[in-house]
């Protein structure tokens, strides 16, 4: 559990990546490609996605996995699928994928900073009982102790974007970043310098559906 709550000791997974010179550079809002809440940011968002996804054939898992051949609802999935989850799920809409870009924009719209996110697994009750989650830590750009540059924060999204399309899972974080703000599971509603906000992913409804073996390459232990 602390794992989730508050991720693995900085000093050994989370060391400060920007080189001496950006270290000692002050961050400049005016000089970053980020919105910074300062303009609208979906329409730029949504064009990066559109590059973002181009040639990478993301699975619509809801689609190929549990639906026969007419289209109808497979009754012989273990997994309840409904109207409303497939709206919840938005397959006919653009949002059903997430570059990085868009996701430090969406995070940035919920919470007013560029927070830290990474995706981890525990596995607290054995090796069979995989848990992945997304967490959402309280470090944040354009802080001083921030240890990563935009360049290398946007790449860092770029590749938890990469996981959770390919997980088909990116819906499911979209859907939680647009939702109010709140305590959950007696977590805290914002992310904060001792605990992070996390998202369990293994609670989605599809994640039955996504192979253990795309998580595995992921997780190598």
């Amino acid at each position: 559990m602390e794992e989730f709550m508050y991720g693995w000791k900085d000093d050994k997974w989370n060391p400060d990546r920007r080189t001496e010179a950006e270290k000692g550079v002050r961050f400049r809002k005016s000089a970053s490609s980020l919105s910074w809440g300062m303009r609208e940011w979906y329409d730029e968002a949504q064009e990066n996605l559109k590059d973002f996804v181009v040639g990478r054939q993301y699975p619509i898992r809801i689609v190929t996995d549990v639906l026969d051949e007419s289209g109808a609802f497979d009754s012989s999935s273990d997994l309840e699928i409904n109207q409303q989850l497939v709206d919840r799920m938005k397959t006919q809409g653009e949002n059903r994928y997430i570059s990085g870009r868009k996701l430090a924009e969406m995070v940035f719209a919920k919470y007013g900073k560029y927070h830290d996110v990474t995706v981890l697994q525990a596995k607290p009750f054995g090796a069979d009982f995989r848990q992945v989650a997304v967490n959402i830590y309280g470090p944040h750009l354009g802080n001083p102790s921030f240890p990563y540059s935009e360049q290398q924060y946007l790449e860092k999204l770029d590749g938890i974007a990469h996981m959770l399309n390919s997980w088909d899972q990116a819906w499911y974080v979209q859907e939680f970043l647009e939702s109010e703000i709140k305590p959950r599971r007696g977590l805290p509603s914002r992310p904060r310098s001792d605990t992070a906000v996390t998202l369990r992913l293994n609670q989605s409804p599809t994640w039955p559906l996504v192979p253990d073996d795309q998580v595995s390459e992921v997780f190598s232990w």
